[in-house]
């Protein structure tokens, strides 16, 4: 059907195509006026229209032209622009002259205000849509990872369609929100991870539950379909959003929501890549058992395949050679499995080496996008349509995605302009569930299809091997008692979707009150339904009986607002500007899950074919209302003064803490404008120093401030025939003193050009202070309440951001163009109010998790660790085994030291080639699946490679004795230390340093020549190849492994550091063909 659609709408749209009276065509070339190297890029227009071109590597153009056409507009970045008359001519050739002045880079700011760069005081980065538009990856938050500096973003796996962590300069909440605020087109956008856990008890701080396939809602933005895309990082630059810019902006401009001048033409893109699954190397030496001994067990620490053929069993001292089937407990299933329990003497055992490779797939996406520009300079238009179709590396796995929007700017007098664009996604993500793993089924009870596949013993055969029992249709699996379901089993009956349908509209209406002061009203809605099922026939392990649970949301943000812009040169050397506004924000969610279980039938999916159900709805509803104001001083164009505040009055908490109140102000000097001395100078060519400070609040959830009553959704008859419904008090008592938490930040920087305008550079340093963070506690069950939120405490973040890039050469048509980026950010807990000297942050509610503990960095892993004397030493026991904690102690900081990226791009005559190098130095990962993997035997590191221990040679673990603290001589097998010290004893043996360096992008590129595309009336064609995250190391873990650590396994949101068997990271190659007409 949707295929249907996106034909339906590319012939429609080719329908609009002007048929141009094309009396002639102009050619030329455009070069520099210092050296005569052609300009590549450039820009022609023809004057007065949206008709124009662009010059190819070498410089050339060409532009068809109607016979009333006078003028060319040639410019580029650095240039002064030219205006040319055509005459007669048919041929024009341009040299443009270096222009200081025109490198003067505005960027859009908060409220959508554009603004020139030299005069902010705070940082913002922009990306443009070449850095963004045909990558593999279809979501947004992923395609920006290692490009802005201060901006940590995490996958949940790489399982298609799973959420995204975006975290900008740290954390700085316990419960709230760490997630930044996305603007897109001008108004707040919903880009929530709904996270499917809890629908079955899990904890809102707990891994478990199923919340690792969910997605996070910018997922329904269309990267090929975005203009720009701007980073407001700290306090100062966003202090006008309120406390929803407490976690940094992420401004996006949409195609249709642009306010540039276009030329008319349509543009058409098909990309097709490859997605596929980094795993493991395996060993394929060793078989199932334990000790050297053969049995039919996830470890492999049995003997070798030879070794096992002839194995004795130790109870008829004969060769175990029947299928592991034979040895199932279940009479039933023994009777349907009659040809495998009969198996002696028939089957041989043998080595399956691709058994988990094979129940993987290289997906397939697919990617097209079609964009219709065009008007006049009063008048524009953009027509956008995307249809993405992405095939996950696990079958049944996957994501369609249907994007279609409009923009339309127009000047409908001299006064009044208005500028709106309309946007609507349908996104339909499915998957087999996902949920942590523990190297042993799943955590919390919710199925997973990868929480047992990773460490399939190498003697068994998993794709063919029968999965399903002929009985009852139940799982069947090799271990005897039947006990783990087959993941084959589980992609055949369990399966979990959503499907997203989002409406995005904004509209600006701009009135120019006079000649200084500008009216600007914004309205925007945003408004998505999202439903969620989980279909799990009976017969499985995890809710044998079936279960099928349906989520409803439906989510509006309505946004207004109000804002009397000022701009007034009071004289030659001092300019005045001045901003007040006011903005109503509404945010209401509903939701409805129903659950039941007890299936009736088999693979029919409602309601009423399942013995029991529980509904449960409700609404979560908050209001905002703000006034803000910003008033900028410049002062000889190099002194820049900014002061803004915002006033905030929400619905979330009581009357009393209602109301807050937050100021900013920041300061930019340029030297090299203000002092004489350093004005045209080939070396330093622009400087700016620039401070700012900055302060916001972060609000509490609804309805915490008061106890809630719930009303059950069961009704039944009493004995007398009257109508009962029950109500519950909620365990969780409100707190009607509960505040706001209270962000204060500063920050320094400087920017500057080098070196003729060759080297640019951007230095951050920042502090972010919070306090009366907001935390639930626990209270005496015997109040009626089992917890309470507080305020408590103070965070702080500081941190370096540095980005720096050049033109080290740009000579004979061939330039090297380099970027490097840097980030570190240190987080310490100051204060927990005095009782507390701890709170878990994420975990399971036993002693595993992220911790706030005072004096500490935020998030810091605690666990069972292994004992130590007072010199380090491990306290060995009597048995030659580590001794473990009896309480929970620190075992790594998740942080990351810093992290760093290097993105390098070559263009020679049409060719381009760039690369992304990314690196992370640092950080602790707590890894289930580095574990399972070692401690169960599977991986090469296991048989002596790779620096690892030979299996078959006995060892001593080095530290001392706990009876007598002498040094340990206990020898204990290859079995004991890698099962005991990775899997089964301890969570300090999952503890690595998570340092990785990582080829994350890499693309080449090839523009048509254009005299070749005027024959076929194209104005321009490109093909390219692209990958993503091609190769990576991670430089401490077992190489056998090939373990990554851009895996949150513990979903979206504040914890840190973890990885669960939710799924490996995927690599991505493919091609691009872009034609324009």
């Amino acid at each position: 059907m949707m295929k249907n659609l996106l034909v339906s709408v590319l012939l429609l749209c080719s329908l609009w195509v002007p048929a141009w009276a094309q009396d002639r065509t102009i050619t030329g070339k455009v070069t520099a006026a210092e050296d005569g190297s052609p300009i590549p890029g450039a820009s022609i227009v023809l004057k007065g229209t949206s008709r124009g071109a662009n010059t190819d590597a070498d410089g050339n153009y060409s532009i068809a032209v109607s016979g009333g056409a006078k003028v060319l507009v040639i410019s580029f970045v650095g240039t002064a622009t030219q205006e040319i008359e055509i005459g007669n001519r048919s041929k024009i050739d341009v040299k443009l002259v270096s222009d200081a002045k025109s490198l003067q880079e505005v960027v859009v700011t908060a409220q959508g205000i554009v603004r020139e760069k030299k005069a902010l005081g705070y940082a913002v980065t922009t990306l443009e849509n070449k850095s963004i538009e045909d990558r593999p990856q279809a979501d947004v938050g992923r395609i920006l990872q290692g490009k802005i500096p201060g901006v940590n973003i995490t996958a949940t796996s790489g399982v298609s369609g799973t959420g995204t962590s975006i975290n900008i300069r740290g954390f700085s909440s316990i419960t709230g929100s760490t997630q930044p605020l996305f603007v897109v087109d001008g108004v707040p956008f919903n880009s929530s991870t709904n996270s499917r856990g809890g629908l079955t008890g899990a904890s809102g701080t707990g891994f478990q539950g199923g919340s690792q396939s969910a997605s996070s809602r910018f997922l329904d933005l269309d990267p090929n379909n975005i203009e720009n895309i701007s980073v407001l990082k700290g306090l100062a630059a966003t202090v006008t959003y309120g406390d929803q810019g407490r976690n940094g902006v992420i401004l996006v401009t949409t195609k249709n929501g642009s306010k540039k001048a276009r030329p008319t033409e349509v543009t058409l893109t098909q990309s097709v890549f490859a997605n596929s699954a980094h795993l493991p190397r395996y060993q394929n030496d060793y078989v199932g058992g334990f000790q050297q001994n053969l049995g039919y067990f996830f470890s492999n620490f049995g003997p070798t395949l030879a070794e096992a053929l002839a194995y004795p069993s130790q109870n008829t001292n004969t060769a175990l050679t029947q299928h592991p089937y034979a040895f199932l407990t279940n009479s039933a299933l023994r009777s349907a499995m009659a040809p495998y329990v009969a198996s002696l003497g028939a089957y041989k055992m043998q080595v399956y080496p691709d058994n988990v490779k094979d129940f993987f797939r290289t997906g397939i996406i697919s990617n097209t996008s079609l964009n219709l520009s065009g008007g006049s300079e009063k008048v524009g238009y953009n027509l956008s349509v995307g249809y993405n179709k992405e095939q996950g590396y696990i079958p049944d796995n996957g994501l369609t995605r249907l994007n279609i929007g409009s923009g339309i700017r127009a000047q409908l007098s001299k006064k009044f302009s208005i500028n709106t664009s309309f946007n609507y996604a349908n996104t339909d993500q499915f998957s087999p569930p996902l949920s942590a793993g523990q190297g042993n089924n799943t955590l919390g009870g919710f199925p997973s299809v990868l929480a047992n596949v990773m460490f399939t013993p190498r003697q068994v055969d998993l794709m063919g091997w029968p999965y399903e029992s002929p009985v009852d249709g139940g799982t069947v699996y090799f271990r005897s008692g039947n006990d783990i379901p087959n993941p084959r089993w589980i992609l055949a009956n369990y399966k979990t979707t959503g499907v997203v349908n989002r409406f995005f509209t904004t509209t600006n209406l701009t009135y120019d009150i006079a000649k200084d002061l500008v009216l600007l009203y914004k309205v925007g809605l945003d408004t998505y339904s999202e439903n969620q099922e989980y279909k799990f026939n009976k017969g499985g392990v995890d809710f044998v009986n079936g279960f099928y649970n349906t989520y409803d949301v439906n989510n509006t943000i309505w946004d207004n607002s109000l804002i009397v812009s000022y701009n007034k040169p009071v004289s030659d050397r001092f300019t005045l500007s001045a901003r007040l506004g006011g903005n109503m924000r509404n945010d209401k969610t509903r939701y409805q899950y129903v659950v039941s279980q007890n299936q009736l039938a088999r693979n029919l999916f409602r309601h009423n074919n399942f013995i029991d159900n529980q509904a449960i709805d409700g609404t979560v509803e908050q209001t905002r209302i703000g006034v803000f104001g910003e008033i900028t001083a410049d002062i000889n164009d190099y002194l820049f003064l900014n002061v803004a505040a915002r006033n905030d009055w929400t619905s979330t908490v009581e009357v009393a803490n209602r109301q807050i109140f937050y100021p900013s102000g920041s300061i930019s000097f340029v030297p090299t404008s203000a002092f004489g001395a350093l004005q045209g100078s080939s070396v330093l060519n622009f400087l700016k120093l620039r401070a700012g400070i900055g302060t916001s609040a972060g609000f509490p959830n609804p309805y915490s401030t008061r106890s809630v009553l719930n009303q059950n959704a069961r009704a039944w008859l009493n004995a007398s025939g009257a109508t009962v419904q029950t109500h519950s008090v909620d365990n969780v008592l409100g707190n009607p003193n509960l505040k706001p938490e209270l962000h204060t930040e500063v920050e320094f920087g400087v920017e500057g050009r080098l070196l003729n305008n060759r080297v640019n550079f951007d230095i951050t340093a920042y502090q972010r202070t919070t306090r009366d963070l907001i935390t639930n506690t626990p209270l005496d069950a015997s109040t009626g309440y089992t917890a309470t939120t507080i305020n408590i405490g103070k965070i702080q973040n500081a941190g370096v951001e540095i980005s720096v890039s050049g033109s080290p050469i740009k000579r004979g048509g061939f330039s090297w163009d380099v970027t490097g980026v840097f980030s570190r950010n240190v987080p310490k807990v100051l204060d927990l109010g005095g009782t507390l000297q701890e709170v878990q942050v994420s975990g399971f509610g036993g002693s595993l998790g992220n911790y706030a503990i005072v004096g500490q960095p935020f998030n810091v892993i605690k666990g069972t660790g292994y004992r130590r004397n007072d010199q380090g030493q491990y306290l060995i026991d009597g048995q030659g085994y580590l001794i473990q904690t009896t309480s929970p102690v620190i075992l790594g900081n998740p942080n990351p030291a810093f992290t760093s990226s290097l993105i390098n791009e070559f263009n020679y005559k049409g060719f381009s080639l760039s690369f992304m190098l990314a690196y992370r130095h640092g950080g602790a990962m707590y890894s289930t699946t580095a574990g399972a993997l070692l401690g169960r035997g599977l991986v090469n590191t296991d048989n002596g490679r790779d620096g690892g221990i030979d299996r078959q040679q006995t060892l001593i673990i080095p530290g001392v004795k706990n009876s007598d603290g002498t040094p340990n001589d206990i020898q204990i097998t290859n079995s004991d230390f890698y099962f005991n010290n990775y899997y089964f004893f301890g969570d300090e043996g999952r503890i690595y340093d998570g340092s990785t360096i990582r080829l994350q992008e890499v693309s080449l590129g090839y523009q048509i020549p254009k005299p070749f595309l005027s024959k076929l009336k194209i104005k321009g064609a490109s093909i390219s190849l692209f990958g993503n995250n091609l190769w990576y190391k991670a430089l401490h873990f077992p190489t056998g492994l090939n373990f990554d650590t851009d895996n949150l396994g513990l979903g979206v949101g504040n914890g840190l550091g973890f990885e669960f068997l939710t799924g490996p990271s995927t690599k991505r190659l493919g091609g691009t063909l872009k034609i324009t007409f």
